[in-house]
């Protein structure tokens, strides 16, 4: 019962940022505040072009966020971009993708507004300067992935374009901390995880070099 809930947790919440902590196989960190606050900082503009009726925004990648669980045994596939203007206003696109997107490298999603997200659906939002967050509430978010370039269309449910983004897709793993010690993660401490209570998020950490079997399939797969 408790895996269940627990599933059912990670899926509603898969935008909110977990307890995470960031390692690589050889260079493993400790848990702390700092490297939570990391991963929660916008992206600086870079290769990405998203391009709207506001404007054109750019960041530097598109990223697919692969995210491995031990128990209960699960994979939750995100793909993300943040993109900034020069003006300092920004676009989120979050889409829940399944097994399927590794193989056919095409996937569609219905727009929601909210962030509790799972395969199938996703979140377009946009924000002017300090102003609040507008969410497209319908729609649609198609996806399609050519070798290492990756474009994307979300339409109202009049079918008109309203966002479009084109450019690099990266990977980034997030594995049990086990994990790592167990992929030649040789003469480094092993990463201490934050004392969680039972229904907070479990802690894992980013497998930068690909060191893990799981995460070096996921590579292989988006080749």
């Amino acid at each position: 019962m408790r895996a269940m809930a627990l599933m059912g947790s990670l899926l509603l919440g898969a935008c909110a940022t977990p307890r995470q902590e960031q390692a690589s196989s050889r260079d493993a960190l400790r848990a702390t505040p700092e490297s939570t606050a990391a991963a929660e900082r916008p992206q600086p503009p870079g290769p990405v072009t998203v391009r709207t009726h506001e404007g054109t925004y750019a960041a530097p990648s598109v990223m697919l966020v692969a995210t491995f669980l031990a128990s209960p045994p699960m994979r939750l596939l995100l793909v993300s971009v943040r993109a900034e203007s020069g003006s300092g206003a920004k676009w989120h696109i979050v889409m829940g993708v399944d097994e399927t997107f590794l193989k056919t490298k095409r996937a569609t999603a219905r727009l929601i507004p909210a962030q509790g997200l799972g395969p199938g659906l996703a979140l377009v939002e946009f924000q002017s300067g300090s102003g609040p967050w507008m969410v497209f509430a319908d729609g649609t978010l198609e996806l399609t992935a050519t070798g290492q370039e990756v474009r994307g269309t979300a339409r109202p449910k009049s079918g008109s374009e309203f966002a479009t983004f084109e450019g690099p897709l990266t990977l980034e793993c997030w594995v049990p901390p086990e994990w790592l010690n167990g992929a030649g993660a040789q003469g480094a401490p092993p990463p201490t995880p934050v004392a969680s209570e039972p229904e907070e998020m479990p802690v894992r950490v980013l497998d930068t070099a690909l060191a893990t079997p799981q995460c070096q399939a996921m590579a292989d797969a988006l080749r």
